[in-house]
């Protein structure tokens, strides 16, 4: 259908039947649902049909016009039935419009009222015409809802159809499919037997089929084996069984296929019913099916609800090393002989089959591919590693240090000896990363110590500290001995070390003096350094940080004549240098002087730290603000990081000294603001990412960025019109 020549067609006008009908119903007030008052005519509109040249089309009226003498439509529908189109033309707002009927903007009164009035030769017109059951306004829009749902089915099938077609290449089950899950893809068994008094002597095993003897006394829910067969069983009295089900028992069926070979993952049951124990019900559904090209690229599909309409199979990601949603089940096993020839023949997966007995052939293929060096670590008879490559994938693929290497012992940066090692003492990456170290620096350390690194999950990074000064030896030593006045933590031990050593280092005092660094009271030690550090004089580190950030006391002197602002009732300071920025984080006991990332902030000029203070008490420490260099408020904190409710009536300043200093910016100062608000939302957008929670204080448990949002104030006078927030 062509729009010009649909708007060229003479226009439907209501009769003067319908005319009168209008004048004569009358509306009526009624309370809507929302308690609005509105009118409401018995009839919603008007319909007037006709057919020209194959194309129906269907006028609408609504009463409010036509009560006023309105004889043109509202709208005007178009439907061709040959090509299953329609479109509907607005004369209310002179547009072309592709919604259903129930989709158009009808007048408030129409929604409280049912009735679509059309005559009975019109409604046998579109009833005709359409070849529905109904006609008139309800088989117009049924016409429509099919149209729609055809469309939508052709959108879904440019999808779908691909996969269908890839999906295709998919076998018939074997012929023994079903009574091999009964056998062997469930593992659970089960021996029903009659009570007797004295015992029960027989009973029915649901594994052989038939009655066997039964050896000792059964209890019911007890397990034992069957005395015919030797399966586990668990024996169910007849009498007290009732309904019940085996768990979900995840089977796989490896098959050839046109591309490569295709995995089938299966969901299998048993379910039986009271007194039907020797039938039970074995549904098993397919879930899962995963194509490997001659490459093993996967292609992944699962059986779910396509889009809320029906079930079907939908493509989805493959099974990644780290996912820890595989499910492990039981290989059919007819089909690996012949796909070890061929298909298999490099991945080992059949090896790995008949040696497990349990398997996802899917985490097992997507593991070797981050993995190659998977099949080697198991032959080598290295259950603890093999066993991780499947959990903790990246651990032991971070381990690998020549991945082109033809031999696993130079795959992992060994020599034979430590390998033996490796496999003796049945170790995983962290005893493999410590024989590493031992090969890199040459240095032996005893298998026993490595042991014991690693069940207190210590790695040699965690001892860098400390390393260049002791053996591991030495190390273990020391740590065993200071764990009992740590509450057996070694972690705390080598945590408490560490910070030791580092307060040492900051005092000056020499840490290469045994006496130092091995303290034979480590937490007393540590705990006087402690008590040092907080009561280091303040010029020492001004000092420090003088030296460390030479730019910060001419920086915060330059902030006075632009930044500094006083009304009848607050002030903002700027701070004559280091020491007073020192001395104000230890008034409000919060981290603005403590923390480098302030200092190292100013020092770049990517924001500056002032003073918020009551007028009348400039000398008295009561807010302290983070501003960017155009005037921005990143952060305003009292005593301890918190805001107290005063700080509503000083944001009322704040934005009017926000004003004041606008006018004062130079050039120079709007394009340090503008690389500002970028590193500040880069920030912000690492915080999100990561996470970041606040431990301590008043405001632990949040997101560290969701405090940083709220306390931000944008200096609107100074922001590019396209960046200038909404409620601003």
């Amino acid at each position: 259908m062509k729009k010009q020549i649909l708007a060229g067609m003479k226009r439907l006008k209501a009769t003067a039947h319908m005319m009168k009908l209008a004048a004569e119903d009358i509306p009526r007030k009624e309370k809507s649902w929302y308690g609005h008052e509105c009118e409401i005519f018995k009839r919603a509109m008007y319909l007037r049909c006709a057919v020209k040249d194959e194309i129906l089309r269907v006028a609408l009226f609504f009463p409010e016009h036509m009560r006023l003498g309105g004889r043109n439509p509202s709208y005007e529908v178009f439907v061709s039935k040959k090509e299953r189109q329609f479109i509907t033309h607005d004369f209310l707002k002179e547009k072309w419009r592709e919604a259903k009927l129930d989709l158009l903007d009808w007048p408030s009164s129409s929604y409280h009222s049912h009735e679509k009035w059309i005559s009975k030769a019109d409604d046998a017109v579109i009833r005709i015409y359409l070849g529905g059951e109904r006609g008139g306004y309800e088989g117009l829009l049924d016409f429509q809802r099919k149209i729609r749902t055809e469309q939508l089915e052709r959108r879904h099938k440019k999808e779908t159809d691909p996969w269908d077609k890839d999906l295709s290449q998919t076998a018939v089950l074997p012929k023994d499919w079903n009574r091999w899950v009964d056998k062997t893809g469930i593992r659970q068994n089960y021996l029903f037997y009659h009570y007797k008094k004295g015992g029960a002597k027989e009973g029915y095993c649901t594994f052989c089929g038939k009655e066997v003897p039964i050896a000792g006394h059964p209890r019911h829910n007890k397990e034992g084996r069957c005395v015919r067969c030797r399966h586990e069983v668990t024996f169910k009295a007849n009498g007290r069984a009732g309904f019940f089900l085996t768990r979900d028992n995840y089977v796989y069926l490896i098959q050839r296929c046109r591309d490569g070979f295709i995995v089938r993952e299966f969901c299998a049951e048993r379910t039986y019913r009271k007194g039907e124990y020797q039938t039970p019900r074995v549904p098993c559904r397919e879930v899962r099916r995963v194509i490997y090209d001659q490459q093993l690229a996967p292609r992944a599909y699962y059986w779910g609800n396509y889009k809320q309409r029906k079930m079907r199979w939908i493509a989805c990601s493959p099974c990644s090393p780290s996912w820890g949603g595989s499910e492990e089940g039981r290989i059919y096993g007819k089909t690996l002989p012949h796909l070890a020839k061929k298909e298999l023949k490099q991945t080992g997966l059949v090896q790995w089959i008949y040696d497990k007995v349990t398997v996802d052939p899917e985490k097992y293929l997507a593991v070797l591919k981050e993995v190659p060096q998977l099949e080697q670590i198991w032959k080598a008879d290295l259950s603890r590693l093999t066993k991780e490559c499947m959990k903790e994938c990246h651990n032991v693929r971070d381990r690998i240090q020549v991945p082109g290497a033809p031999g696993l012992i130079k795959a992992l940066g060994l020599d034979s000896q430590g390998l033996r090692r490796l496999r003796e003492q049945n170790g995983g990456h962290r005893f493999l990363a410590w024989l590493q170290y031992e090969k890199h620096t040459g240095r032996s350390i005893p298998d026993e110590v490595i042991s014991w690194f690693c069940s207190e999950n210590i790695e040699a990074s965690d001892l860098k500290f400390i390393r260049d000064k002791m053996s591991m030896v030495q190390i273990y030593n020391y740590i065993c001995k200071q764990m009992p006045r740590f509450r057996k933590n070694s972690r705390e031990v080598v945590n408490t070390w560490a910070d030791y050593l580092s307060m040492a280092i900051r005092l000056h005092m020499n840490t290469d003096d045994e006496i130092i660094f091995r303290a034979r009271k480590l937490r007393q030690r540590h705990d006087e350094l402690v008590q040092r550090c907080q009561e280091k004089a303040i010029d020492l580190q001004i000092e420090e940080i003088s030296q460390k950030y030479p730019h910060v006391n001419g920086i915060c002197q330059s902030l006075k004549e632009k930044y500094e602002y006083t009304d009848r009732d607050y002030a903002v300071i700027a701070p004559a240098g280091v020491e007073d920025v020192l001395m104000e984080g230890r008034f409000l006991h919060h981290c603005v002087g403590s923390s480098e990332r302030y200092w190292d902030r100013i020092e770049r000029r990517e924001s500056f730290v002032l003073f918020l203070r009551r007028a009348g008490e400039p000398k008295t420490a009561y807010y302290t603000l983070e501003i960017e260099p155009d005037g921005t408020v990143r952060q305003k904190r009292t005593e301890f990081d918190r805001q107290e409710p005063d700080i509503e009536e000083a944001t009322k300043f704040l934005a009017e000294w926000q004003k004041v200093i606008a006018a004062r910016l130079t050039a120079d100062d709007r394009k340090l603001a503008k690389s500002s608000r970028v590193m500040r939302a880069e920030e912000f957008a690492q915080l999100k990412n990561d996470r970041v929670i606040i431990h301590t204080g008043h405001l632990a448990g949040r997101l560290l960025v969701d405090v940083l949002l709220a306390d931000l104030m944008e200096n609107t006078e100074t922001l590019p019109a396209q960046e200038i927030p909404a409620a601003a």
